[in-house]
């Protein structure tokens, strides 16, 4: 058994440790930036949350959108000293498997750009 469990969250969902976690995805991460990206989640069609938990407690939180290109990973973060644990690993899988016949990609900054190539993208400079 895995020491970890991947579950998708109801649009308006994830705890507020969650959201900590998930501002580290989100560049300057004020509180009202970050009420504007919760409420994005839930209220924008296609849009999807996903969260790695340990003993009840998220480790790993990311969201996501669907749209006519495929599914894009829009924000993606492990807690601080949990990365390289195999988190972010898990919830890119998870999406790709909710979604096994749409492409997937990630628009990202260049720190995480070595994540994503060992996962197996490409990288396209924007």
């Amino acid at each position: 058994m895995k020491p970890y469990k991947v579950r998708f969250l109801p649009p308006d969902g994830g705890d507020e440790e969650f959201w900590k976690i998930l501002a580290a995805a989100v560049g300057h991460p004020t509180s009202d930036k970050m009420a504007r990206v919760r409420a994005t989640y839930r209220d924008e069609p296609g849009r999807g949350l996903v969260e790695a938990i340990v003993n009840r407690v998220p480790v790993a939180s990311a969201g996501f959108r669907q749209d006519q290109e495929g599914v894009e990973i829009t924000h993606i973060a492990v807690a601080p000293g949990r990365q390289g644990s195999g988190y972010g690993r898990a919830l890119v899988e998870a999406i790709s498997g909710a979604y096994p016949d749409r492409p997937l990609r990630a628009e990202t900054h260049s720190r995480a750009a070595g994540f994503y190539l060992r996962m197996g993208f490409a990288v396209e400079a924007l």
